[in-house]
């Protein structure tokens, strides 16, 4: 768990959990650390995209996200300090166990969930 981010107090970002948001700026923008349970692009059995753009930024380690184009899967590996906005299908998966993503979104938007492989809904969730 990320220990609350205070006033003028710096915050250590080491992820415990998929995902855990530790800043934003209600109805503008949010931070979290993402952690993907992937070990390999194989593992990854659906993808999402979300209704806005998202920054990936790697950190702790090499990582990478499978993203469908509208094409085919496409593997993108990051080492630490590379960032990508994503805008397609996506889900991450780990090169380095100590690997994770500082992600950046809004605060409201809505996520399509697919079946990686036949490409059929699986479900939608909308965050307010």
């Amino acid at each position: 768990m990320i220990k609350k981010m205070s006033k003028n107090t710096p915050a250590k970002l080491h992820p415990t959990m998929r995902w855990e948001v530790f800043a934003s700026d209600r109805d503008h923008w949010r931070m979290g650390l993402y952690r993907p349970e992937a070990r390999t692009p194989a593992d990854i059995t659906e993808l999402e995209k979300h209704s806005c753009p998202e920054l990936f930024l790697c950190l702790g380690g090499r990582a990478g996200l499978l993203i469908l184009d509208g094409v085919g899967d496409t593997i993108v590996e990051f080492e630490p300090g590379e960032a990508l906005l994503v805008t397609d299908y996506h889900n991450g998966f780990l090169i380095e166990p100590d690997a994770f993503f500082m992600v950046v979104e809004r605060t409201t938007f809505s996520t399509e969930y697919i079946d990686r492989h036949t490409k059929m809904s699986i479900r939608s969730v909308s965050v307010k």
